[in-house]
């Protein structure tokens, strides 16, 4: 209940991480980035993003 909303409206992933990159909540990221506080984008693999909140990790599907 405390997740703060994502909205995912896509991502790029590179072999080079310099180029990773996921629009979120009308925002662009990148790997270590936060999205609101304590929020924050670990990873972006292929067809998913990693995420890191309160010491617990999950991953959400790219659009």
């Amino acid at each position: 209940a405390q997740l703060p909303v994502l909205k995912i409206s896509g991502a790029t992933y590179s072999s080079n991480p310099v180029y990773r990159m996921a629009i979120v909540n009308g925002q662009v990221l990148h790997e270590g980035d936060l999205a609101a506080p304590g929020l924050q984008l670990e990873k972006i693999e292929q067809g998913r993003t990693i995420w890191s909140f309160r010491g617990y990790r999950y991953g959400l599907a790219s659009q």
